[in-house]
């Protein structure tokens, strides 16, 4: 499979990228430099705005403007980032972690997860819903990341990425609630970092020094590997049928086989994605 790179950027940690209907473009974040960005693919322009701290992941406000999990809490913005408004302080156990990774789901809610480097128990997943409520839904996380629904709902996909696989949980669409945890994907090469879900239901798992995304069937099968020219894939988001994915240049020591690393790529995989989610907040 042909990967190209879309957007020639050096992220520090890129990450987080969901697709923009609205404005046809692909909304990501640099974790490291406390970016926002926003990617237009038609154009090949990329603008962005900081935020003073680490940003761990950008969700679209359907209201206007966005949603974001930031090291000190969640936070309604406008799309340039002005008139900030924290809705929640959010903290891993013990306290002096970040935020990382976090999605708006299709019914409107918003979750979003923590970590504390060096303790793989302290972080947490959190769900923020429509009325502003913010709800603790998994406790004991290392490091939370990707997040995924099935086509009808009826399931969750998540990853903590210290445990090296991918959990599913029953999912009930109406609350949000989410039981039953298990196991559904062991991952042996790197490490599992951000996803999304395809049309057919259909896992894509980026691996973290792991060269490359991976697409799993609902079953956890693996299917296919798609090999990327970063060691440090992070996440992947469809913008129709468009594979965009995020890179990081953190921690790599030699760049000679990898000069592209912090770019945003993409394919053309022949299936599409679901359409993302927006906070309904």
């Amino acid at each position: 499979m042909d990967v190209d790179v879309a957007l020639r950027a050096t992220a520090s940690l890129g990450e987080g990228p969901v697709w923009d209907a609205r404005s046809s473009t692909l909304r990501w974040v640099d974790i490291e430099r406390g970016e926002v960005h926003r990617f237009d693919p038609a154009s090949g322009t990329d603008t962005f705005f900081e935020v003073g701290e680490q940003v761990g992941a950008v969700a679209v406000r359907a209201a206007g403007g966005l949603v974001l999990a930031l090291r000190s809490g969640l936070y309604t913005c406008l799309d340039d980032g002005g008139r900030r408004t924290r809705l929640h302080t959010i903290d891993t156990d013990p306290p002096g972690g970040r935020g990382n990774d976090g999605k708006a789901d299709p019914w409107g809610r918003f979750w979003a997860g923590t970590m504390l480097e060096g303790d793989d128990g302290a972080g947490a997943l959190y769900r923020l819903d429509p009325d502003h409520s913010l709800h603790t839904m998994v406790t004991g996380v290392g490091v939370s990341n990707g997040l995924g629904w099935s086509p009808d709902g009826a399931l969750m996909y998540y990853i903590d990425t210290v445990t090296g696989g991918v959990d599913a949980f029953d999912h009930e669409p109406s609350s949000g609630a989410v039981v039953r945890r298990r196991r559904l994907v062991d991952v042996d090469r790197g490490w599992p970092d951000g996803m999304t879900v395809d049309a057919e239901g259909c896992l894509w798992v980026a691996l973290w020094d792991g060269w490359g995304v991976r697409r799993y069937a609902p079953d956890g099968r693996l299917i296919t590997t798609v090999e990327i020219p970063a060691q440090r894939v992070t996440s992947c988001a469809f913008g129709g049928d468009t594979l965009f994915i995020t890179t990081a240049r953190i921690g790599v020591r030699d760049f000679g086989d990898q000069p592209s690393a912090g770019s945003v790529f993409a394919c053309s995989p022949g299936v599409g994605g679901l359409p993302a989610g927006e906070w309904a907040g």
